[in-house]
């Protein structure tokens, strides 16, 4: 049997079932306060019901289109949202899936 990697360790025993807003609920029954509150989940709690119908709708029409490859509409809203807020001067996007891609981005020469 494939195991975790005894590096990674919990720092409770609970295991979780199911989150609702800022709780988790665990195998117990158990209502649990989530301090932890990952990042899907800080600004909203856990299974916002209007987080879980957005969801619901795009995964039900697209899951994901690789923006190196595709368009898609969500995207470009996304964009066009954001672009009503940036600051001045702040023209350009460009999407990482975490710290280390933005990074690797930032470190790669522009266009010529």
């Amino acid at each position: 049997m494939t195991n975790l990697s005894p590096h990674l360790r919990q720092a409770t025993p609970v295991v979780a079932t199911r989150g609702e807003g800022v709780y988790l609920y665990g195998e117990d029954g158990r209502r649990y306060l989530d301090f932890t509150a990952g990042i899907g989940v800080t600004s909203t709690g856990h299974c916002h019901p209007r987080v879980v119908q957005a969801a619901q709708e795009q995964v039900a029409t697209l899951i994901h289109g690789q923006y190196t490859t595709v368009m898609n509409q969500p995207l470009r809203r996304l964009v066009a949202k954001l672009g009503e807020v940036l600051p001045e001067g702040l023209d350009s996007l460009f999407f990482t899936n975490s710290g280390s891609e933005a990074v690797e981005a930032a470190m790669r020469p522009g266009p010529t």
